[in-house]
């Protein structure tokens, strides 16, 4: 099994201490969808919003100069829940399309899987304004999501609700054929949090109640540490989230600023379904606990 901990922009390396799955290991996913960004001219220009070509065809010219242009062109990490069983299960349903990509997914047990150099684009976030995916860098994350909840399913119609309580936790009840396909195979996935004794949050996002089980608790430590790497490769990706001073908190829906801020954000905050065929979005949804990752960056940022 390959142990690395690197993530890649532009060739360029960087430790993220956690494990990294990279799209030419043997047990990584390869995006199946890249498309050039139009920002970079490091590539052949058909490969821009083109139909999928050869994955052969997707070459980076010039390496440093790929890498000067990126630094420059995305600003944004934008944080998705998949509504999938697993990493395995999202990369499935994102190869059985005909445009849709991420360039990372993480997965139940924290294993991050990068599919594909960050130099391309992956169409993940439109945005409201169109150029969301143009910006920024995707990441899935695996979530049910409502579908966990047998009453709300609807694309895997759950005859139960998934998660159960085990001795005073919520544990997700992973059907086997997604449960072998994970890195640790006998991982267990309990939620990091909970809420009372229903054990799922509830929030109105963008218009609708979103109601799912927290992340687990190794989701929540890989994900930081991938966050302190793209910075370090993207600087414009700036250590911070959306926060509401006011309110002492990070607004759920669709940000004022969401086309020009610089940092991590959810898919909810860049597209509130304004404009002809943009759908609403919810992402990462009412149980992630962006207070969490706020103060985890902040106290690394500063000390």
């Amino acid at each position: 099994m390959t142990t690395n901990q690197n993530i890649i922009a532009c060739g360029r390396t960087v430790d993220i201490g956690t494990e990294v799955v990279l799209w030419q290991h043997a047990e990584g996913y390869t995006c199946p969808h890249p498309r050039g960004r139009r920002s970079c001219s490091q590539h052949d220009v058909q490969l821009n919003d083109a139909p999928t070509h050869e994955h052969s065809q997707y070459q980076i010219l010039d390496l440093d100069t790929a890498y000067e242009e990126l630094k420059q062109s995305v600003h944004q990490f934008v944080l998705h829940y998949d509504v999938c069983y697993s990493s395995h299960h999202c990369h499935q349903i994102l190869k059985d399309s005909t445009f849709k990509g991420s360039h990372f997914y993480l997965d139940l047990d924290g294993t991050i899987y990068q599919t594909c150099d960050l130099y391309w684009k992956t169409n993940t976030a439109p945005a409201d304004d169109r150029q969301g995916n143009e910006r920024a860098v995707h990441i899935e994350m695996a979530n049910l999501s409502w579908q966990a909840l047998a009453e709300e399913s609807d694309l895997y119609h759950a005859p139960k609700d998934l998660y159960r309580k085990v001795r005073g936790r919520w544990r997700f009840d992973l059907p086997e054929k997604y449960q072998e396909k994970l890195r640790i195979p006998d991982f267990k996935a309990f939620a990091s949090r909970s809420y009372g004794e229903r054990g799922y949050f509830s929030r109105r996002i963008n218009g609708r109640t979103v109601r799912m089980w927290d992340f687990t608790e190794e989701q929540y430590e890989a994900l930081i540490r991938l966050c302190f790497g793209i910075h370090q490769l993207l600087p414009k990706i700036s250590l911070k989230v959306p926060f509401d001073k006011k309110k002492r908190r990070t607004p759920l829906g669709k940000i004022k600023n969401f086309s020009t801020f610089q940092g991590i954000l959810g898919h909810a905050h860049v597209q509130g379904g304004k404009g002809d065929g943009i759908k609403k979005k919810y992402d990462p949804g009412s149980a992630f606990n962006w207070g969490r990752l706020r103060r985890a960056l902040a106290g690394e940022a500063t000390g």
